[in-house]
This record gives structure tokens, C-alpha cells and sequence, in this order.
């Protein structure tokens, strides 16, 4: 199985803003639909040590301590990246968790005219990767069989996104100026997605998140529970600048969503899953022209509920399809 996993890739302005799992041989580097992997490539997975690479953004003991705590697939060793060499690690029957972070731009050349950006994307996730076989040819050059198994994938900003745009005006920034680069890429969401891939990988199971979750035994809970949402949900981006085109009002987003809900800032809340408090989360990622929308068990890390549809910002529509499985 050599695979190569989510490549994203957009027209315009592909605004990549994604927060999820997902688990399996990507079809096509254009879309998030995934092929199986066959029950001995889990097996083998097992076998295989996994150096995880703590990327330079992160505390080194703080997420040795985080993601010792969720591991449990197979044996795991820590890394922090100023002390990582690929070429150290590229070893038959190595496992490696590693961050992969770029930026990309799409060029047309114009003759007697300046380039024009015709695309962009954009990419930041932890990719575990293996090394069933690695041979060494007559030149001294590794020859590598590449088995990509999956991707945790993050939640870029309105902001960051604008910055990385042809379109970017600072003046037109000035709502998002603080925002981080990403929303979500703290210690809290970061153990939920960890959770969710030990979990699927002890069971052997893949993670599409085409395929879509209802776990409606457990959405219906959310009848008496509060339902907590990230505040930079409320903010729409416009599909073809990046720019931020508008900031809902939380009545207007929810007002056919008739249960408890509760507005938090994305550090409250990732303050709030480390706490170990239980309770459930709506978050909204972006795949091209694709929105995701997942409900998270804060304790768990298990997705209870996950949906694609057509569309970049989060709608009251989108709250209506959920108060439906809730009632």
C-alpha cells in the first residue's frame, strides 16, 4: 500500500481550514474520500516502533506527558524536533508522527505581464507515516517503501489564511488581528484527535469522514447538556479573498437550535477539555468547498456526530440538521 494521503489542492483560493482525524489511502489528492486498508497493514503498523516528533511550537515534556497518557497502539519515543534527522529515522519498520507544514501557491506565467496567483493551499498536520522496507541501492541512496496510514489535521485562522492570500489588505484584517494561526492547534484538542487515532487504530478501524457519524443515543443527551462552540465559528470568510466578510450574531447562527449551547473562546475551551470536565464540543472545519461539522466527547476524544456539505461558513441550517438528530 503506498498511498499519499490528503494533498490539498484548490482553484481561486482554496481555504483549507480543517479539524479532524482521518484514517486511510486518499482517492484523490482533490477530495477527502479515502480507500481501506487492509487488516495486516494495521498488524504491521503494531509491530513498528513510532517516534513521535515534537514539533519546535510545542513543549517537549508537556506533550511527551499528553500523548504517553492516550498511546497505547504500539511502543512510542519522543523526539523534539531541533534533535530530528530524517535521514536517522528512515528505517525499515520505523514509525514516525511528524508535523507537515507548508504553505503552497498556484503560479500562472504571463508573458511581458507579473505571475499571476491563481491558487493557494494549505497544509498543517501531524502525518504518521511507516517504513515497511527501506533498501539501499548501489549509489548509497535509500530506496523507501512509504505506507502514509493518516493525518491530524488543523484548523487554520481567518486571519492566517487572509495573510497567506493574494487579497490580503491589512486594512481589512483589523476584526482577526489577534487570531492565532491556527485555532485549534493547542494541547486540548490536540489529546481529543490523538484519542480518536488510538482508539481507531487499536480497533483497526478507518476514520472517512465523508462516510459521516450519528451517534444519535449520544446526541440526544444534549437535550439537558450544553452543547460548547468555539467563538471563531461565528466568523464567515469570503470564499474567494479569505477575507472575513461577516461576524454572526450567536441568536442569528442558532436560532433553530433549541437546547443549551454555550459561546466559549477557543483557549477557554481547550482549557476546559484538559480540565478533564465532561462535555460535548461542535467543531466546524473546511476542505475546499467542503464544511465538516463534528460534535466531540471532551473526555474521550469520540466523534458523536461529523457531517459534509457543500458551503465554507457555518449556517443556521447547519444547527437545524443537528437539533433534528437531538430531538
Amino acid at each position: 500500500m503506498k498511498t499519499s494521503f490528503l494533498l490539498f489542492i484548490g482553484l481561486l483560493l482554496s481555504n483549507l481550514s480543517s479539524a479532524q482525524v482521518s484514517i486511510g489511502s486518499s482517492v484523490s489528492p482533490t477530495n477527502l474520500y479515502v480507500s481501506k486498508i487492509k487488516e495486516a497493514e494495521f498488524d504491521y503498523l503494531k509491530t513498528t516502533k513510532t517516534y513521535f516528533i515534537v514539533p519546535n511550537e510545542l513543549d517537549f515534556e508537556k506533550t511527551k506527558n499528553l500523548i504517553s497518557d492516550i498511546w497505547t497502539f504500539n511502543d512510542i519515543e519522543f523526539v523534539a524536533q531541533e534533535n530530528y534527522i530524517e535521514d536517522d529515522y528512515v528505517l525499515e519498520n520505523n514509525t514516525i508522527i511528524r508535523i507537515h507544514d507548508e504553505n503552497y501557491a498556484l503560479v500562472k506565467r504571463q508573458l511581458g505581464k507579473n505571475d499571476k496567483t491563481v491558487g493557494m493551499w494549505f497544509v498543517k498536520k501531524f502525518e504518521l507515516i511507516s517504513y515497511p522496507s527501506v533498501k539501499i541501492n548501489k549509489k548509497g541512496e535509500k530506496n523507501l517503501e512509504i505506507y502514509e496510514f493518516a493525518d491530524v489535521f488543523f484548523t487554520q485562522s481567518i486571519l492566517n489564511r487572509f495573510q497567506n492570500s493574494p487579497h490580503y489588505r491589512e486594512k481589512k484584517a483589523k476584526e482577526i488581528s489577534d487570531e492565532p494561526d491556527y485555532y485549534n492547534f493547542d494541547y486540548g484538542y490536540i489529546k481529543n484527535y490523538f484519542q480518536t487515532l488510538n482508539d481507531k487504530l487499536n480497533k483497526k478501524e478507518m476514520l472517512n469522514v465523508r462516510d459521516g457519524i450519528v451517534n444519535t443515543k449520544k446526541l440526544k443527551t444534549l437535550k439537558e447538556q450544553t452543547l460548547f462552540i468555539p467563538d471563531w465559528t461565528l466568523k464567515s470568510t469570503n470564499a474567494f479573498t479569505g477575507a472575513l466578510s461577516k461576524i454572526q450574531e450567536p441568536e442569528e447562527l442558532f436560532e433553530k437550535y433549541e437546547f443549551p449551547y454555550e459561546m466559549i473562546s477557543h483557549q477557554a475551551l481547550n482549557d476546559k477539555i484538559l480540565s478533564g470536565e465532561k462535555f460535548y464540543y461542535l467543531m466546524h472545519s473546511q476542505f475546499n468547498e467542503y464544511k465538516l461539522l463534528s460534535i466531540i466527547d471532551s473526555v474521550t476524544g469520540e466523534i458523536i456526530y461529523l457531517v459534509e456539505n457543500k458551503g465554507y461558513n457555518i449556517k443556521s441550517g447547519d444547527l437545524k440538521d443537528i437539533n433534528k438528530e437531538i430531538e
